[in-house]
């Protein structure tokens, strides 16, 4: 994909909330980087499927899906968001990578959300009925009221009791999704895991279903996912985009905030970082950034940043 435009330093009428990143944040399991690192890559290289690792409890998407605190409130600070920056509530709904977390299908829908569209490329939801029941529940004790799932029989017919759909593939899938259609997109570390020569199909696939009045709200993480850092921008594209880190499920596209938004821009909208986490020294890797990747200084002392999104 060519070099994306630096945006970062560009002037903005609300500069982004500045919060210092948190010690320890993100730093993984307590052992030597480069020790956790091959042993992903030796996990990756053995013949077994995704979904045999996430049934070890490895390669999991959603970590504590079931928190109490990850089902309601998020789904009604982003309605709130809306209502503040749109003038309105929003109605229809896309939610981009949302691994075990279409199991909120229930709750969105007792908040008056629909339809509910999910897009992943791969099916890591819970074919289960309980995490469903259990999401109808929290709603419940938040005063809210969702459907019926009593009679439901399996996944399909919970999602439809909650007029929820979930589409799998990339950017391609979403041509289910009518244009100008969706009041609200969102992400929750997932625009990271999105391969570089995929990202931009992407965005234009929700440039076209994102509704006039729209609003995109996205947490995108910069930060190396084993708790090194930046340690994974020391490897050039050659390495980073080949099969043996994907297998390792370690892929992330090593963009900067500033490529990320000129992307969204490129896609016909326009983006600010509300909030960003950053460091106070980039912690680049010994030897530093890679040359090829021709980031932007100031991307590197970014660990994580909010966006808002709207069509421009």
């Amino acid at each position: 994909m060519p070099a994306l435009t630096k945006t970062l330093d560009l002037p903005h009428p609300h500069p982004p909330e500045d919060v210092p990143v948190p010690a320890g944040y993100a730093a993984g399991a307590p052992a030597p980087w480069w020790l956790k690192f091959a042993v992903k890559l030796a996990l990756g290289a053995l013949p077994v499927p995704a979904q045999a690792w996430r049934a070890l409890g490895l390669r999991r998407h959603s970590f504590a899906a079931l928190d109490p605190g990850r089902l309601v409130a998020p789904l009604q600070w982003r309605m709130a968001r809306h209502q503040a920056l749109c003038g309105q509530a929003p109605r229809s709904v896309l939610e981009v990578g949302p691994g075990a977390m279409v199991l909120r299908a229930p709750i969105a829908a007792a908040l008056g959300l629909g339809p509910i569209w999910y897009l992943d490329v791969e099916d890591a939801a819970p074919q289960d009925l309980a995490p469903y029941r259990a999401a109808a529940e929290a709603a419940r004790q938040a005063g809210l009221t969702p459907p019926d799932l009593s009679a439901c029989r399996n996944r399909a017919e919970v999602l439809a009791a909650c007029n929820a759909r979930l589409l799998l593939g990339g950017a391609e899938a979403l041509a289910a999704v009518p244009a100008g259609s969706v009041d609200l997109v969102f992400s929750e570390v997932a625009l990271e895991h999105v391969r570089r020569d995929a990202l931009a199909p992407l965005l234009a696939a929700l440039r076209r279903v994102t509704a006039p009045g729209g609003l995109g709200l996205h947490a995108v993480d910069f930060h190396d996912h084993l708790g090194g850092r930046l340690r994974h921008l020391s490897f050039g594209p050659d390495f980073w985009n080949g099969p043996a880190v994907a297998r390792a499920g370690l892929y992330c596209n090593q963009l900067g905030l500033s490529e990320v938004l000129a992307a969204f821009a490129a896609a016909g909208f326009a983006a600010r970082a509300s909030q960003r986490l950053v460091w106070d020294l980039p912690p680049v890797p010994p030897g530093g950034v890679h040359p090829a990747l021709g980031r932007a200084p100031e991307d590197d002392r970014i660990c994580h940043a909010a966006l808002e999104v709207r069509p421009a």
